[in-house]
C-alpha cells in the first residue's frame, strides 16, 4: 500500500474534525453519525485519515520543541540557551527540577495533545474495520495496512507518552459521547505496554517494508517491539526483534555522509516524520530545529538563543580524536569553545532573508538498533557480540575498537549512545531504561535514591488543569511534594 498525496497537509487539517477542539481531558470532539456514514465509505477517506494521523503527531512532537526538552535538555547534555531562562530549572543547571516549566506548561506538563492521536488511530482502526474490501483498490490488504498504521501510531503515541509521564490514561475506543466521558484512573504501566505489544504485532504482520521512511513499515515496527521490550527489561525479546529489524537492508550512512540521515529517506533510517520544506504543504517548520542553529547557518542569528552541547559533556566524552564530531557539530562562530548540532542544519532561503530547515525528524534509525541490540546481548550473556556491536558505531565514528567487559561494557554503551544519539529526543529515556543515574556524577546529586523510587524522572502532570476533568487522576509520586 502507498499513500496517496492527494491532499497537501495544509488541506488535511480539514478533515480533522474527530480532533480539532478540546473538551475534556482526551482534547475529542463528538462525533458526527451523519458525516461518518459518508466519510467511512470511501477507501480513499481512510488514507486521509491516515495522514492526518501522522500530521498530529509531527504536531505533538514539535509542540514547544518538546521532543528535544523530554530527551535531550533534560538529559543534560545539551545546553540550553541563554535566552531561555524558563528552561533553566528543569535543565542539568537547575538540578532536572521538572516542577518549574514557566510558559512551557501546556507542552510540558501536559498530554491532552497525544490524545488528538490515539482517537484519530482508534478511528481508523474501528471503522475501517467494518468497511468492505471491496472499497479499496487492493483489497483487503490495503486496508489491513491502513489499520496496521494506526496501530503502529497508536504503540508509538503510548510508549512515547510511558517514558515522558510515566502511567498513562488506557484509552482503547472512541468515545462516542466526549462530554460525558468517564473518570478514569491511571493504568499500570505492564497493561499499556501490553496494549502496545498487541498493535505491533498486527503492525509487523500486515505491513511491508517500504521504501519510503516517512510511514510505518514492517522494520520499522520491529524496531518499535525492540524499544518496548527492553524498556520492560524483557531483552530476550527485545534481542529476537532487534534481529528482525536487522534482516530488512538497513545500512549504516558512512560518517562522511552522516548528515545525509536528516535529509530524509537515507539507508540508515528506519522510522522519521517528514519535514521537508515545500512549497504547498506545511510540513516544515521555521522555528523546530532553530535553537541548534548559529549565525554559521543563518546569517544574523545570534548565539544567546543557540543551544549548545554541554561543555563538560563535551570534553569528557569527545576526549578521542574521531570523525563524527565535525560530521554532527560545529563551534559557535563567536566562541570556538562550544559547539551546536549540525544534524539539522540544512536550510533553504524561500524567501531574501526567510530561512526554512529541510530535515526530517528521524524517530528510529539503524545506529540507534545496533546499539539496543548491544544492550540486549549484555544482559542476555552474550559479552563478545555485545562489544563487537559497539565497536560498529565506535569504528563508523572514526574510533578505535575497545576493549571492555564487565559492567564497564553496558557503561560504555550507554556512553556510546549518548555521543551517537544526542540531540535526537532520545538520551533520557535511555538514562531511565538503563539505571545510569547514580553511575554518572551529573546525574548522582540531583537524583536521590529517594526520588528514583518515587520516579522522579518521570514529568509532572498539570493537575490545575487535567484534574478537574478527571477526579480519579493522581499527581506522579515525587512531584505531590516537590
Amino acid at each position: 500500500m502507498k499513500f496517496k498525496y492527494i491532499l497537501s497537509l495544509v488541506g488535511i487539517s480539514g478533515i480533522l474534525l474527530f480532533n480539532s477542539s478540546c473538551s475534556k481531558y482526551l482534547d475529542l470532539k463528538p462525533e458526527n453519525s451523519t458525516y461518518d456514514e459518508v466519510f467511512w465509505k470511501d477507501g480513499e477517506n481512510v488514507n486521509r485519515a491516515t495522514l492526518g494521523a501522522y500530521a498530529l503527531l509531527r504536531n505533538s512532537l514539535r509542540a514547544d520543541r518538546s521532543y528535544f526538552i523530554f530527551g535531550d535538555i533534560a538529559s543534560g547534555i545539551v545546553h540550553q540557551a541563554g535566552d531561555d531562562w524558563n528552561m533553566n530549572e528543569f535543565a542539568r543547571s537547575g538540578g532536572y527540577r521538572f516542577s518549574y516549566a514557566a510558559y512551557l506548561e501546556g507542552s510540558l506538563w501536559n498530554w491532552t495533545r497525544f490524545y488528538g492521536i490515539i482517537n484519530q488511530c482508534n478511528l481508523i482502526v474501528e471503522q475501517a474495520q467494518g468497511m468492505d474490501n471491496k472499497l479499496f483498490s487492493d483489497g483487503e490488504a490495503e486496508k489491513n495496512s491502513y489499520i496496521a498504521n494506526a496501530r503502529f501510531l497508536r504503540a508509538f503515541t503510548y510508549f512515547y507518552m510511558q517514558r515522558v509521564w510515566g502511567d498513562v490514561l488506557l484509552v482503547k475506543e472512541t468515545f462516542k459521547d466526549p462530554q460525558n466521558i468517564p473518570d478514569m484512573t491511571r493504568t499500570a504501566e505492564k497493561e499499556t505496554l501490553a496494549f502496545c505489544k498487541e498493535d505491533l504485532l498486527f503492525a509487523i504482520a500486515n505491513l511491508q517494508q517500504n521504501s519510503t521512511k516517512s510511514f510505518a513499515s514492517k522494520g520499522a515496527a520491529n524496531a518499535l517491539m525492540a524499544e518496548v521490550c527492553a524498556w520492560e527489561h524483557d531483552y530476550v525479546n527485545a534481542e529476537k526483534y532487534t534481529n528482525e529489524t536487522l534482516k530488512l537492508g538497513y545500512a549504516l550512512e558512512d560518517v562522511k555522509d552522516y548528515r545525509k540521515i536528516w535529509l530524509g529517506n537515507s539507508k540508515e533510517s528506519i522510522f522519521e516524520l517528514n519535514m521537508l520544506y515545500s512549497e504547498s504543504g506545511n510540513e516544515f517548520s521555521e522555528d523546530f530545529f532553530s535553537r541548534f542553529l548559529t549565525s554559521a547557518t543563518i546569517p544574523g542569528k545570534g548565539s544567546s538563543s543557540a543551544w549548545y552541547i554541554e561543555p563538560e559533556f563535551l570534553e569528557s566524552e569527545f576526549d578521542k580524536p574521531e570523525s563524527r564530531l565535525d560530521s554532527m557539530s560545529l563551534p559557535f562562530p563567536d566562541n570556538g569553545q562550544q559547539r551546536t548540532i549540525r544534524k539539522y542544519d540544512n536550510k533553504i532561503e524561500y524567501r531574501e532573508g526567510k530561512y526554512a530547515i529541510s530535515n526530517n525528524l528521524v524517530l528510529i534509525r539503524l545506529a540507534d538498533i545496533i546499539l539496543l541490540r548491544a544492550e540486549a546481548y549484555y544482559k542476555n550473556g552474550k559479552p563478545a557480540l555485545a562489544l563487537n556491536d559497539l565497536n560498529t558505531i565506535r569504528k563508523r565514528a572514526g574510533l578505535e575498537e575497545i576493549q571492555v567487559s564487565g559492567e564497564e561494557l553496558f557503561k560504555e554503551i550507554f556512553r556510546e549512545r549518548r555521543r551517537e544519539l544526542i540531540g535526537e529526543g532520545i538520551i533520557q529515556f535511555d538514562l531511565i531504561r538503563m539505571n545510569m543515574f547514580e553511575q554518572f556524577d551529573e546525574y548522582s546529586g540531583a537524583y536521590s535514591q529517594d526520588r528514583i523510587a518515587n520516579k522522579g524522572y518521570y514529568w509532572p502532570l498539570d493537575m490545575r488543569n487535567l484534574l478537574p476533568q478527571n477526579e480519579l487522576l493522581t499527581q506522579n509520586p515525587w512531584w505531590r511534594n516537590h
